[in-house]
């Protein structure tokens, strides 16, 4: 009897940040889980393995943001116009459509799934131009705050996180029958991983995170809190910054307080189910895993344009407080506590986390299989 041939999923992104990919892969990660074995799913970088020359102008992102956010927003803000989308659309076409085209023709995927804004209106294309009918969805990894190159109004499905995205969406011209909340794809770890049981004996215990490289004012944050005889605990996450690592492994015998000092890792939900509380930038998976462990937030760096609606949603909806200044964020931190606030934020949290999102997103790209 010969082999059942698995259906092939293809999913489309770009290293420009973590975000996407992480995205991509708890979506995968998810299908696996409700269906193990059914599926031959590949993540495949577009840029990268379709375009070396644009490919070089994505390596761009991540040293512009580290560098000079504020001309990050402005690129952002400017190319957020339909005309100049075009524009850019009709520019980069040559470089990447006939390779786009050719892997999709070669993988004959029974559905796509993009994670990136900027592959999309070139997807819709290869799809056309390969002459095969593929499903094309797209999973908006922006939860608020969406750039219009997300939007082709020929794709089958949006997913969004929110009911501001989705508002975005349409008003952008995507059709409304085409939108539907699910909520941000996070690895689905974070559902099933138990959090961890607090007793009150057990410090007030506050995790400390800057994305992969360890950013926001770290350092200086923890400077503050032992200024301020902090007595609970700190978990600082530095990511790939080992010299920050390595700084405050050196200085965390000095403080009053209990200082755990982790690098990269992928014990993060492990991590928040031992926390109370997290302090980071508006990185928008960072946002929802929180939410999915119950961790009321401050924010204390974000990147201009896409991160800036993260930010606005976590202080209207009531689940964190934002600051910028280290000495401000310790004060935040004690005025929660005694303020029947933190409470107050724990209960707002269950109202508007979505935990299991990325199972109701496997489960509609289900219908498409």
């Amino acid at each position: 009897m010969p082999p059942v041939m698995k259906k092939k999923v293809l999913y489309l992104f770009s290293d420009t940040g973590g975000g996407h990919r992480s995205a991509a892969n708890a979506i995968i990660k998810a299908v696996e889980y409700l269906r193990p074995g059914r599926y031959n799913q590949e993540m495949v970088d577009a840029f990268a393995q379709c375009s070396s020359f644009l490919n070089v102008f994505a390596k761009l992102y991540a040293p512009v943001i580290k560098y000079s956010p504020e001309l990050w927003g402005l690129l952002y803000y400017w190319l957020d116009d339909q005309k100049k989308l075009a524009q850019l659309e009709k520019i980069s076409r040559p470089f990447i459509l006939k390779d786009l085209t050719k892997l999709i023709t070669a993988r004959r995927p029974e559905l796509i799934v993009s994670v990136h804004p900027m592959v999309n209106h070139l997807t819709v294309q290869a799809i056309r131009a390969s002459g095969l009918k593929i499903p094309f969805v797209v999973v908006i990894t922006d939860p608020v705050t969406l750039h219009r190159a997300w939007i082709k109004p020929e794709t089958d499905l949006v997913i969004v996180g929110t009911k501001e995205a989705r508002q975005n969406a349409v008003s952008y011209g995507m059709p409304e029958k085409k939108v539907k909340v699910i909520g941000m794809p996070i690895d689905p770890k974070f559902l099933i991983a138990q959090k961890t049981k607090r007793t009150k004996e057990d410090k007030f215990t506050i995790l400390l995170m800057g994305g992969g490289e360890g950013a926001g004012k770290m350092g200086e944050i923890i400077k503050e809190f032992g200024k301020a005889r902090f007595d609970g605990r700190l978990i600082a996450i530095c990511g790939r910054n080992k010299s920050l690592e390595e700084e405050l492994k050196k200085k965390a015998a000095g403080f009053s307080f209990e200082l755990e000092v982790i690098g990269f890792t992928d014990q993060v939900p492990e991590i928040m189910g031992r926390s109370d509380l997290i302090i980071t930038k508006a990185g928008p998976g960072t946002i929802a895993e929180a939410l999915a462990k119950n961790l009321p937030i401050i924010i204390t760096s974000w990147l201009p344009g896409q991160e800036e609606g993260n930010v606005d949603y976590v202080v209207k909806e009531k689940v964190g407080k934002v600051s910028k200044d280290p000495k401000k964020v310790v004060e935040l931190v004690n005025r929660i506590r005694v303020s029947g606030e933190f409470e107050a934020m724990k209960k707002n949290i269950k109202r508007v986390s979505r935990p299991d999102a990325a199972l109701g997103i496997a489960k509609e790209l289900f219908k498409y299989l």
